[in-house]
């Protein structure tokens, strides 16, 4: 079996290449790498290691269904709990609705949708090494509110 090194680009359908360029760089905070109007293709990069992101438009139709196959969500992991706390205010002072605030076990998390309903999810960890904590705590999560860190019981799973 190959061995991937690391994921090298999520490539999303999009109905508005534009309004989806736009979400992407005002919201999520990506820069610009190369564009192909005649195309309709959009590449954009994030962060130390590079993420990618490109945005092809040639979607049609509704947007999946929740339940149907296909990504959950996007997750984007930040420096801190005081970097989430600016990520949402930044967001909620944008307009954007949250589908939920979590503290996981091992995570702080905000989920919101991007222009084409796709699940983004920004973190920050709670322990040094998240996955690795993950092996020492039960799974769980708790409602999160983002302003003052505290929380409500935690729902084992």
């Amino acid at each position: 079996m190959a061995q991937a090194r690391g994921l090298g680009c999520l490539v999303f359908s999009v109905r508005d290449l534009e309004r989806s360029r736009d979400f992407y760089i005002r919201v999520v905070g990506f820069k610009l790498v190369a564009e192909d109007p005649a195309r309709k293709v959009v590449l954009l990069t994030k962060g130390e290691r590079g993420q990618r992101v490109a945005l092809v438009e040639r979607a049609t139709g509704a947007p999946l269904a929740a339940g149907q196959p296909g990504m959950i969500h996007m997750a984007w992991e930040l420096g801190s709990f005081e970097e989430l706390q600016a990520a949402w205010r930044e967001l909620r002072a944008r307009g954007v609705e949250f589908e939920r605030t979590v503290q996981h076990h091992v995570t702080r998390s905000i989920y919101f949708r991007d222009p084409d309903n796709n699940c983004m999810e920004l973190f920050c960890n709670r322990h040094e090494n998240g996955f690795e904590a993950m092996r020492e705590h039960n799974m769980g999560t708790a409602k999160l509110n983002v302003e003052t860190g505290e929380t409500e019981e935690m729902h084992h799973f």
